[in-house]
């Protein structure tokens, strides 16, 4: 079920199935000075062209902006959760090349998060992803899991569509990671962003890890 609503020139959806895929990684992770200058070259020449060429997605680095969070996150869009676990990708986990190893040995308070796809979604029709991201993560109550999930479909979800900024908004479960659940809302523009609607909420919620990421590097 799609309910398409156009957004500065771009048609968006409040769908129920999954548009870029039904799982993503999500790895968080501070940097000193000196190494951050290799650190997209990197991604760019290593990690996103193998990853790419065992059925990822779409594969972006971002930086650290706005409120709480590492200073660099690097997310990778895959067709399911099984793309994690599969021979192909652990394949490349465990057979690292030398940069490789010699990077992820400089990655400081690193997390990472696999995660699974919970609709529905507010769905953007370019594959990629936004200039911008807010990536906020938490651990509602045992006692609250069900007025929050309601809450979101029915109240926090709608109220973006129409919002002349918001271009994507997904809410995902971590198999993996320091958190429960974990929500990436895609914006157009830094300036016109709010991160207050429904705030009393969202505090209710424990929807206050957030940070917002401006996007550095994309593949494809």
């Amino acid at each position: 079920m799609k309910h398409p609503t156009l957004l500065i020139g771009k048609m968006v959806e409040l769908n129920h199935m999954p548009n870029d895929g039904s799982a993503m990684l999500a790895v968080f992770c501070d940097l000193d000075f000196e190494d951050q200058a290799e650190f997209r070259p990197w991604l760019s020449e290593d990690m996103f062209p193998a990853r790419l060429n065992i059925g990822f997605q779409s594969c972006a680095s971002f930086n650290l902006c706005q409120g709480q969070g590492s200073e660099f996150v690097t997310l990778y869009e895959t067709p399911s959760l099984g793309c994690l676990y599969d021979a192909p990708y652990q394949e490349l986990r465990r057979t690292r090349n030398p940069r490789d190893t010699a990077y992820h040995k400089k990655f400081q308070n690193p997390l990472r998060y696999t995660l699974s796809w919970i609709g529905p979604e507010i769905s953007k029709n370019e594959r990629g992803f936004a200039p911008f991201l807010c990536i906020e993560r938490f651990d509602p109550t045992v006692e609250s899991i069900e007025e929050f999930n309601a809450w979101f479909v029915r109240k926090y979800l709608p109220s973006f569509l129409n919002s002349g900024n918001t271009v994507g908004l997904r809410r995902f479960i971590a198999v993996e990671g320091a958190h429960k659940y974990f929500v990436i809302q895609e914006f157009l523009d830094l300036e016109t962003f709010r991160n207050d609607i429904q705030l009393n909420q969202k505090t209710k919620f424990g929807m206050n890890i957030s940070g917002i990421y401006q996007r550095i590097i994309q593949s494809p």
